[in-house]
């Protein structure tokens, strides 16, 4: 079976922000395929290890009387310090969900030769969410909440929530027409939409019901392959135009903690510094990079989140929310987060984002002891 694995529309994951400033130029990567890793070199004036200056990032902690009450999160320790387990409790908000579906999750159309179906082709609608293996409590959660399909292995590190069957998906079309996507996702949606309407109307069995979703199909994610290109040579007359894409606002708060939970980067960037006497800079960045045609959204969190200054930046193609400034981080960013929690491994590296946010207010950061213990909390991220 053959699903897209790509982002279709939403692009690509890993970001270079060309005209962003010099002190902020970086390649935004999801953070839970890359950190930022050690280089072997010392500061030459107090022997302190550096890092790349990689973003990727990641959050995570608060007080402990905090996390029971709102991050619903439990992580056990082995003894180098990494996490083993994590527990996903309570329900999840309908408008989290939508948000991470609009981060994670596809639509796609199987089109797949079979000589015993009366057209010979066998047709399928699929909603998927993979991720990796580590967040095998988060699909869990998924999956009771809407309580149909499966969790699959879908690679040697990742896993694959999955529902297939015209009843199930049933359930999906209810949520999303209920709680509707917000990005661009939202098109292709709606092509996979009137798929699975022309699939539960059985009109797939015939020739003309085939050839609207091969229409369909045409539009939706990647398009079509170059096999189905070459057994429907007359797939552009049959091509149906992709929904024209409106974005129109941020719905609920919840939304904005499901889609930063899939498609945020908490990054701690740690540089040299003539000016410091530790010789290094110690930098807080909570950031968003997308492709350039999610820029109405992208350029309106700024606004959303009530920010002191637009912290948007371009690259080829793609587009990022960058937030850099320590009191926007501690006033705003934090806050939000603790009041509508980013959940799965994620929310891990939120808490010890925040023990950083923390060492820098108090200015502990300045001190080597400070510094240092910085650069563990750093070490533990993104794992």
């Amino acid at each position: 079976m053959r699903i897209e694995k790509s982002r279709g529309y939403r692009g690509s994951k890993s970001i270079t922000c060309l005209n962003a400033p010099a002190s902020q130029k970086a390649v935004i990567v999801k953070e839970q395929r890359v950190d930022g890793s050690y280089i072997g070199t010392l500061c030459i004036k107090n022997k302190i290890p550096m890092l790349r200056c990689t973003l990727t990032g990641f959050v995570r902690n608060y007080q402990i009387r905090t996390l029971s009450n709102q991050l619903n999160q439990i992580r056990t320790y082995s003894a180098n310090n990494k996490p083993e387990k994590l527990v996903v409790n309570g329900s999840i908000d309908p408008w989290f969900l939508t948000g991470f579906s609009d981060a994670e999750s596809t639509f796609s159309i199987l089109i797949q030769h079979n000589k015993s179906y009366a057209t010979n082709w066998r047709v399928k609608a699929i909603f998927a969410i993979g991720l990796h293996s580590k967040e095998v409590a988060l699909l869990e959660t998924i999956k009771s909440y809407w309580n149909v399909g499966n969790i699959h292995k879908h690679g040697v590190n990742s896993l694959q929530y999955r529902v297939e069957s015209i009843k199930d998906l049933q359930v999906i079309i209810d949520h999303f027409d209920k709680y509707p996507l917000v990005t661009c996702k939202s098109s292709d949606y709606e092509l996979f939409s009137r798929a699975f309407y022309i699939i539960k109307k059985q009109e797939h069995t015939t020739k003309e019901g085939l050839l609207k979703l091969v229409g369909l199909k045409s539009s939706l994610n990647l398009g079509l392959t170059s096999k189905l290109k070459e057994e429907f040579s007359n797939w552009k007359d049959i091509e149906v135009s992709r929904p024209k894409y409106n974005f129109i606002g941020i719905p609920d708060p919840q939304w904005m903690a499901g889609f930063s939970s899939g498609d945020s980067s908490f990054n701690i960037k740690i540089s040299k510094s003539e000016t410091s006497k530790l010789g290094v800079r110690v930098q807080l960045r909570f950031s968003i990079g997308l492709h350039l045609r999610e820029k109405e959204f992208v350029q309106h969190l700024s606004t959303y989140f009530d920010l002191t200054k637009d912290y948007v930046y371009y690259g080829d193609n793609s587009i990022s929310f960058q937030v850099t400034n320590t009191k926007d981080i501690t006033n705003v960013i934090i806050p939000f987060f603790m009041k509508y929690p980013i959940k799965g491994c994620k929310s891990l590296d939120f808490m010890e984002f925040n023990k950083v946010v923390r060492i820098i207010n108090n200015n502990k950061h300045l001190t080597k002891e400070g510094f240092n213990e910085i650069l563990n909390i750093k070490s533990n991220m993104n794992q």
